[in-house]
């Protein structure tokens, strides 16, 4: 039996493999965009509240003053020791406050603040102190950033690179009471820290989603290799059998047509298609026996029709076929006239000498005369049928290839025939000799077949004449 390319069982695994790796890429990337937009909410609505908190506790005009004069004072400083203490108890990475200044010489960033931990200032007392420029720290397009954030009236939320790392920052204006923005209260989170969380997340979620497609992949296979290839595998195997001994040229009893059929009990729709293949066996089986007894009748009432057809169709000496059938053929033919359809036409052949060879030699010569000329003919018109329709006439209808090629195969015939009948080294009777007449069918002149045939009896009958004449000349 024929090797399967593509086992169902291989086909199911790949899929369903496939199908899972397919899901596992959607909901990771589905995780990892959810939980990215969810944990940037989270760090938006944390750092905004950090903001606001902190905003609450600074004396806005104080500050102005600060900047202004680069002097801390005590509300200053009590500023500091609140941010401080925010960056000892919150997990941000900074919070400062600071002022933007792209004047026409350098462009740099203000420090208005720094916050720090208490381990931060132990190990870098000095730190930022107010006012203090820092140049070539931040980029021109960072600057830019943080001067629009500046210009706004509400918290602005973006990236930005710097000395520090990579942070995400919340970036407060504070406006004083001239309505002047006067610095930014800005708070850091350092972006690593949150791709890390996203990472992991993601990471977690594509191992559970791997774990739980690797178990769902082995008991989907187990159960469809239960259920389904296995019996279809048994199934297919017998059916396999069956089709070998079904198909044998050697063997023909139809009662070794026997279907050994698999247990299979899924108790599904593969168990019942065994049983309904094990009863199509048993049905072919019978359905053959009886196919085969009618066949022997047939055969029998065939052979019987046909000896009946050789007698009532066939002409007994030549074995082409006789008038009956002519008329028969005449049927059909008027038949295609009447539907326009008809595209034929007529030869007719009288066989020359036959009453002289008869007189001299006897008719069992006569016969064999008869029987050579009717030879050539079908020999030439092995593509026509050809009628013995009186004792040495016979007619040939041309239709198909044989009415194509109807010039090149009289003028063949001619030559056959004159050929033989000059051969003076053959007996008298083996010189075969015949008039011949064609007529082509006309639908403008011929309303039947026997239109046809009239022209091509005269024709022949001209040519007869002339053969005379030109042998008593």
């Amino acid at each position: 039996m024929k090797t399967i390319e593509k086992p169902l069982k291989r086909s199911i695994l790949i899929f369903t493999i496939a199908f899972i790796a397919l899901l596992c890429v959607t909901l990771s990337i589905l995780a990892y965009s959810t939980f990215s937009s969810s944990l940037y909410r989270a760090y938006d609505k944390r750092t905004s509240d950090i903001i606001e908190y902190v905003e609450g506790h600074i004396d806005i005009e104080d500050l102005t003053k600060c900047i202004e004069t680069g002097v801390e004072t005590e509300k200053f400083k009590e500023m500091g020791l609140l941010m401080d203490s925010i960056m000892e108890d919150f997990d941000i990475h900074y919070l400062y406050i600071v002022k933007p200044v792209l004047g026409d010489a350098e462009h740099g960033m203000m420090n208005i603040f720094s916050a720090d931990t208490a381990e931060g200032r132990a190990t870098d007392p000095d730190g930022y102190y107010l006012n203090y420029m820092m140049y070539d720290v931040y980029t021109e397009e960072d600057l830019q950033t943080y001067q629009a954030a500046l210009e706004r009236n509400t918290i602005s939320h973006f990236k930005n690179f710097s000395t520090w790392g990579y942070d995400y920052t919340a970036a407060q204006p504070l406006i004083n009471d001239a309505g002047e923005h006067i610095a930014l209260l800005c708070v850091d989170i350092n972006v690593e820290d949150i791709q890390f969380a996203i990472t992991a997340h993601t990471a977690i979620t594509v191992v559970l989603i791997m774990v739980m497609g690797m178990v769902f992949i082995t008991v989907f296979t187990m159960w469809m290799s239960s259920n389904v290839t296995e019996p279809i595998g048994q199934l297919e195997k017998s059916v396999g059998v069956f089709a070998k001994v079904s198909h044998s040229k050697e063997e023909k009893d139809p009662n070794l047509l026997n279907y050994k059929a698999p247990d299979i009990h899924t108790k599904n729709e593969v168990e019942s298609l065994s049983k309904a293949i094990t009863q199509m066996a048993m049905d072919m089986r019978m359905y053959v026996n009886n196919i085969l007894e009618a066949e022997g009748m047939v055969e029998d009432m065939k052979s019987k029709v046909n000896r009946m057809d050789m007698i009532a169709y066939q002409d007994a000496l030549t074995n082409v076929k006789n008038k009956a059938w002519y008329d028969k053929t005449q049927e059909r033919i008027n038949e295609n006239i009447a539907n326009n359809t008809a595209s034929f036409a007529i030869l007719m052949a009288d066989v020359n000498n036959l009453k002289k060879i008869n007189d001299h030699y006897g008719h069992e010569h006569g016969n064999d005369f008869l029987l050579g000329a009717c030879r050539i003919i079908c020999r030439v018109f092995n593509h026509s049928p050809v009628f013995r329709i009186g004792g040495d006439e016979f007619v040939v209808l041309l239709e198909n290839i044989d009415y194509r090629n109807r010039d090149k195969l009289v003028a063949k015939l001619k030559e056959e025939f004159d050929k033989s009948a000059l051969d003076k080294s053959k007996e008298p009777w083996e010189r075969y000799s015949a008039a011949l007449g064609l007529a082509v069918y006309d639908q403008y002149i011929d309303t039947s077949m026997n239109d046809v045939f009239k022209r091509a009896d005269d024709l022949m009958y001209k040519n007869k004449l002339e053969s005379k004449m030109a042998r008593e000349d």
